[in-house]
């Protein structure tokens, strides 16, 4: 330990301060309580508390290895842990000794049971002598993981893999020292605050205080008696403190001002000065947020710097004593984990993360065939998470595989994305998990107690399709989109590191019990243009709907699909329907009753796009591009070959004449000029975009629009728009569509929507992949100004449907050929 002074506080309690000596002193004096030697497993079971500590150093000072084990956990899965690791003693609390004993009875294993209470405030005799003797390679401790999917295993960790990560934090990077003390606020059986909160705090000198519960008063107060500089948390912490706060800064004009200023200048220091209130709220002395567990929202992390705190993200694991990487101060990236520990190395196979260094656990315990499962024979840790490299060492962490939601369809959904926005509905919504139901996507969401409590769960369920699924859908890509909810009144089960217990969530949704009075029965409608309107629906999608679904919230249609509902109703019904407006009719009932209405014909026809699209309609006027766009293609062009070292790669993919559709992957505004600067300069003028008229408001920009080969579209006539876009291409003029529809937020490529390959299919016209690399680099969303970044476009092999491949096939081959090259460059 880097301690000079030994007369410094080392323990802060609610009602205490012990110092290095004390501490040093009673960890000596639970040495000599401890009946074990070396090799010897030694269980703590307890909460946290002042005793935690001199238990677990003083199993290291005879030489015997520290089991922790959750003071939350049950008697079966104490017994589990006991048998497994047959401890030759147990150090518990009075208040968890019944359920050790029991546990002790059940796993029939012969230890010593030891009561913390009896010693933790005797009078003290023992003079300090807690010398740790150890090798790098004797262990350490052994973590029994939270077994969020089955039975435990206990990860064994040297005294190598803990001290690597301690010399990094507090020697390399001294992000621990001497001068800051650590709040211990998680459960310290866990590696994370067993790590964060106390061995590195304890060796670095800085000591630490104990925080007597986790609400919100006891944090705060804590965090102030303890004038505490480093906060060890997980994402939820965090986004509680965020919303929280967040939520008074939005509820004046002049805190919401003040949020965006420091939003736009990005000084820690003014931030600081302007939510000075917030700092001093939380003790006034806070240096760091550090953040482990599960990834955090960009969100949070950006709105936390924007109030002022360093927020330091890190990435690990129990099998990497944790970290695997973290961020340095001054490098914060809200949504990056930060580069990795000296001496690892990290690859990424198959988009998996996995990490080889000093870092890395001895393995499980009595556990060979589960340490082969994970370590390959190169030494690799396959850590079951999903992330990106940049070539600064950055990581970021996308998804874990055990966690992804593979749809039918291929789309991969990652839940805790879905989770988080879900939870913004705060005044509503108390927690979420959202879980695959056959090809559906399900929410099961604990309501707010005091919002539902007097409602029953048919009211609750129909409120939140209302009033949380429903924006929600508005907002996320068709395959994201809420198909069902699921009421739950109870907690959701997670681990003591509140990491959601998937499997657990399933079970609750088996059960189907969640319902505290009966669903009303609902009377299926028996006339026919209902019938007839749900068989389309139930053909299109794959899903039987109900007679109160609501066309969005509860079947997610996209706003291609309503347009091919509304061509159906026409071509079926010779009925009038806007699919803008489809959204405002409360049901697939409600709109077929105003079918019903207006109908002049019945005959039941399947939606014909060919015909659609081949119809002439009103002739369309293209705009007439002046000398003004091949000058300013031309100006384009320079600038990014000077600026941004532009390239272009596969020209020769480009077909000699039209019509085609150039379809590129979105990451900026400089797109579509830098993917038009590398035509055919006697072809630029037949090349043309689509723009919806709310973009072009202003005079200028609906006259530039008109001289720049803009097509404008009426945002509430989606067919229109689609028919226009038609008639472009079989003009034989080109189209340039981004089938994101909007710049990625990420730099992966996004979802793409099927217009353009509906076009390509029934026009007969190929598509020509486009893939932009570089450009978020150089103009991501949230900047203003272009960075000298390099950038490559990249035309790619055309490609046209084949005879029996449908629309949404074709948009997905086409997605797959940017993300080969993208990847492959």
């Amino acid at each position: 330990m880097m301690i000079k002074d030994f007369q410094k506080t080392a323990i802060v309690t609610a009602t205490s301060e012990i110092s290095f000596d004390e501490m040093l002193r009673r960890i000596s004096m639970f040495a000599d309580l401890t009946p074990a030697t070396k090799g010897d497993r030694v269980l703590i079971f307890s909460e946290n508390r002042e005793a935690w500590i001199y238990s677990f150093f003083a199993v290291w000072a005879v030489g015997a290895i520290p089991v922790p084990v959750d003071a939350g956990n049950t008697v079966d899965d104490v017994a589990y842990i006991l048998g497994n690791c047959t401890p030759r003693v147990v150090w518990t609390s009075r208040k968890r000794e019944d359920t050790l004993r029991e546990a002790v009875r059940h796993a029939g294993v012969d230890t010593r049971v030891m009561l913390m209470d009896d010693y933790e405030h005797s009078p003290l005799t023992t003079q300090p002598q807690a010398d740790i003797d150890y090798k790098d390679e004797d262990t350490a401790v052994i973590i029994y993981t939270s077994g969020t999917t089955g039975n435990p295993k206990g990860v064994m960790l040297s005294f190598a893999n803990l001290m690597v990560n301690v010399r990094s934090v507090s020697e390399d990077v001294p992000i621990f020292h001497p001068g800051r003390r650590t709040l211990v606020l998680l459960p310290l059986h866990h590696v994370l605050p067993l790590f964060g909160s106390l061995v590195a705090p304890m060796m670095s000198g800085g000591g630490v205080a104990l925080c007597p519960g986790l609400s919100g008063p006891e944090i705060m107060a804590t965090l102030q008696k303890g004038r505490v500089s480093i906060l060890i948390g997980v994402p939820r912490l965090y986004q509680t403190i965020y919303m929280g706060v967040k939520k008074k800064i939005d509820a004046g004009i002049i805190t919401r001002a003040l949020f965006k200023l420091c939003e736009m200048v990005g000084s820690r220091s003014l931030s600081r000065k302007v939510f000075g209130v917030v700092h001093r709220t939380m003790g006034g002395h806070l240096d760091y947020m550090v953040c482990g567990g599960a990834a955090l929202d960009t969100e949070i992390g950006r709105g936390l710097k924007t109030l002022g705190f360093s927020v330091l993200e890190g990435y690990g694991m129990t099998e990497t004593a944790p970290m695997i990487t973290f961020t340095r101060p001054g490098e914060e990236r809200p949504g990056c984990a930060g580069r990795a520990l000296p001496g690892q190395d990290i690859r990424l196979i198959d988009g998996e993360v996995c990490v080889k260094g000093p870092n890395v656990m001895q393995g499980y315990w009595q556990n060979p065939q589960a340490t082969a499962e994970v370590i390959d024979a190169d030494g690799y840790l396959h850590t079951g998470d999903l992330g990106t490299l940049d070539g600064e060492g950055f990581l970021t962490i996308t998804g874990r595989t055990k966690e992804i939601i593979v749809l039918s369809n291929g789309k991969n959904v990652q839940p805790a994305e879905i989770e988080f926005k879900l939870e913004k509905y705060d005044d509503r919504v108390k927690e979420a998990a959202v879980v695959q139901q056959g090809d559906q996507l399900c929410a099961v969401i604990v309501p707010r107690k005091e919002w539902a409590e007097k409602l029953c769960d048919e009211e609750v369920e129909d409120a939140l399709k209302e009033q949380v699924l429903r924006p929600y859908n508005l907002s996320t890509e068709n395959y994201k989109k809420i198909m069902r909810v699921f009421v739950y009144r109870d907690d959701l089960p997670r681990t003591r590191m509140d990491k959601l217990q998937r499997y657990k969530v399933a079970d609750i949704v088996k059960s189907g019990h969640h319902y505290q009075t009966k669903r009303k029965p609902i009377v299926e409608p028996t006339w026919e243009e209902y019938r007839i309107i749900k068989q389309y629906i139930q053909d299109e999608k794959g899903i039987e709907p109900q007679p109160t679904d609501h066309i969005e919230t509860d079947l997610g249609f996209d706003s291609l699909d309503k347009v091919g509902l509304q061509t159906f109703i026409e071509q079926t019904f010779g009925a009038k329907v806007d699919a803008a407006g489809m959204a405002d009719f409360a049901s697939i009932t409600a709109l077929a009753e105003h079918v019903a209405d207006q109908k002049t014909k019945m005959c039941v026809e399947t939606v014909d796009w060919k015909a659609t699209l081949q119809t002439e309609g009103e002739p369309l006027k293209l705009p007439t591009s002046t000398w003004m766009m091949p000058l300013m293609v031309k100006g384009l062009k320079v600038l990014h070959k000077v600026y941004n070292r532009l390239e272009y790669k596969g020209r020769e993919n480009i077909p000699a004449h039209g019509p085609m559709i150039l379809a590129p992957n979105h990451l900026s505004y400089i797109d579509g000029g830098v993917v038009m600067s590398g035509m055919d300069w006697s072809h630029v003028q037949d090349f043309y975009f689509y723009a919806t008229e709310d973009h072009v408001r202003s005079p200028f920009r609906k006259w530039l629009a008109g001289h720049s080969n803009v097509v404008l579209m009426e945002r509430k006539n989606l067919k229109d728009s689609i028919s226009k876009q038609a008639q472009v291409l079989r003009q034989g003029k080109n189209m340039i569509i981004f089938p994101e529809g909007t710049r990625s937020r990420t730099g992966e490529v996004g979802v793409f929507k099927k217009t353009f390959a509906i076009l390509s299919k029934e026009l007969n016209v190929p598509i020509v992949p486009v893939c932009i690399h570089g450009a978020f680099e150089a103009l991501p969303r949230h900047r203003r100004w272009l960075r000298p970044k390099k950038v490559v476009v990249q035309y790619l092999p055309a490609i046209t449907a084949a005879p029996d491949e449908t629309a949404e096939q074709l948009a997905e081959r086409c997605r797959e050929a940017i993300i080969a090259a993208q990847r492959g460059r």
